[in-house]
């Protein structure tokens, strides 16, 4: 009887053991599971994240540089076009140092695809100086300063000043001369027109030049509409040697005629 009980128990018993060493087993195995199941996820993320990269770039803003010069400046290294880094510098990173730029904004539109806003500083012009030009704003403040002469920009010469300090108006003895040359960047550009120099004399009368051609305006009287005669003869005068006189412009003048003189020729 005893024998029986006992046997009857040692069953038990093992069947017991065995059913707790497979429960622990099913554990074990869903704890595996769990842990591969969450080591692809993180590889995946991982891979997915590293190979996440910026490929279409749009550039608004932009008038000085061009767009792969301003992606090869913000996107310094091949880091820099991951998507998921750029939401990270974004956030966290401090943006590149870029000439003539005030700031920019990165917008991250799709997995592949980013906005650039550029917010350039505001440039009047530019003085030549020990070597450097120095560029400043519509107030005169000099704002950047650079060995590069930039296209777009006119150097203006003959104006007098006491010294020069970046980030600080520069000091010259007629004030309202910022002002013209903003005005005549504005008057130009709004007929598609350039200069490249902007040349002060003493009484402050102004000359432009104009790839070979030399633009003789005056004083600051009729700017406007020394510009726009300037616009109606430049398609002739486009590509020739020589100066043109604007100086005398009168507006009560109903058929003005204005002196072109080409180089050698002398003063009429």
């Amino acid at each position: 009887m005893n024998g029986r009980r006992e046997g009857r128990q040692t069953e038990h018993l093992n069947r017991y053991m065995e059913e707790k060493v497979e429960r622990k087993a099913k554990r074990r195995r869903k704890r595996l599971l769990i842990f591969g199941l969450l080591v692809s996820v993180v590889l995946f993320l991982f891979l997915f994240g590293v190979n996440t990269r910026l490929t279409d770039l749009t550039i608004v803003g932009n008038t000085c540089y061009t767009e792969d010069e301003l992606i090869s400046m913000i996107f310094k290294n091949d880091r820099d076009f991951n998507t998921f880094y750029t939401l990270y510098r974004n956030q966290f990173g401090e943006p590149e140092d870029i000439p003539f730029v005030e700031k920019y904004r990165i917008k991250v539109t799709g997995l592949h695809s980013a906005q650039i806003t550029v917010y350039e500083k505001s440039v009047a012009g530019c003085i030549e100086y020990m070597g450097s030009y120095m560029y400043f704003d519509r107030e005169g403040v000099i704002v950047e300063s650079s060995r590069e002469l930039f296209e777009k920009i006119p150097l203006v010469t003959g104006i007098q000043f006491q010294h020069i300090v970046i980030y600080e108006k520069l000091e010259v003895e007629e004030e309202g001369v910022f002002v013209e040359i903003l005005s005549l960047s504005q008057l130009l550009d709004q007929y598609g027109l350039f200069a490249e120099q902007m040349a002060f004399d003493k009484k402050q009368h102004v000359t432009l030049t104009m790839g070979a051609l030399q633009v003789v305006l005056g004083d600051d009287k009729y700017l406007a509409e020394k510009i726009a005669e300037l616009s109606d003869m430049y398609p002739e005068l486009a590509g020739r040697s020589g100066t043109v006189y604007l100086d005398e412009y009168r507006p009560d003048v109903k058929k003005p005629s204005y002196p072109f003189v080409p180089n050698g020729e002398g003063v009429p």
